[in-house]
């Protein structure tokens, strides 16, 4: 006796066999696009999708291997800036170090007005009689201070610098801080006061 399938055509069979094909081809590029699952096809459905899967594969992978190539091509730019913000960093410190130094070699003149490049003008109306009546007993006897760095410049606020010096001279020493701003792109001391 014949079953009524049996006695379907061959193309129906086809047919069917298609639509169950087309449905695991379906499903298995869901299951890559999503990354896979637990359920993976079994050996005899990856012989029948393993083209077009892998087409599906490459075809998605390129996407984001162009983005990822593109990503380090924008990275720099911050390493650049951190590295510019370094070098200016390291700049300033060199910049401040010195003068304050040259500062120092300037007190050892002896000339108390020639300090004034050094201060803001506020805080120079604000200490100049100060500073003329301490240099007075180094005028008197001749007397040189030796300063050594004992804190490198370091910013302390946005745009406000500090360092730290002790100055010997005969007879004692004095340990200074020195604070610097910028005016008109020029670092002037806002702070210069024995600790």
């Amino acid at each position: 006796m014949c079953h009524p399938e049996e006695n379907r055509s061959p193309s129906r069979r086809m047919l069917r066999n298609a639509i169950a094909l087309a449905a695991i081809l379906a499903l298995s590029f869901l299951t890559a696009a999503c990354g896979g699952s637990a359920d993976e096809p079994t050996s005899g459905e990856v012989s029948e999708t393993t083209a077009p899967t892998t087409t599906e594969a490459t075809t998605t992978t390129e996407a984001p291997t162009t983005t990822t190539t593109e990503a380090p091509q924008e990275e720099p730019a911050p390493a650049e800036e951190a590295a510019s913000t370094a070098d200016e960093s390291l700049d300033m410190v060199e910049h401040l170090r010195e003068k304050t130094f040259y500062l120092w070699d300037v007190y050892n003149t002896h000339d108390p007005d020639a300090l004034e490049i050094f201060y803001s003008d506020s805080y120079w109306e604000e200490e100049k009689d100060s500073i003329r009546a301490n240099m007075q007993p180094f005028i008197n006897q001749n007397l040189a201070f030796t300063a050594e760095e004992t804190s490198p410049p370091t910013e302390i606020a946005p745009g406000k610098w500090e360092t730290r010096h002790t100055a010997r001279f005969p007879g004692g020493l004095v340990n200074m801080v020195f604070i610097y701003e910028e005016f008109d792109g020029t670092w002037l001391l806002t702070f210069a006061k024995p600790q």
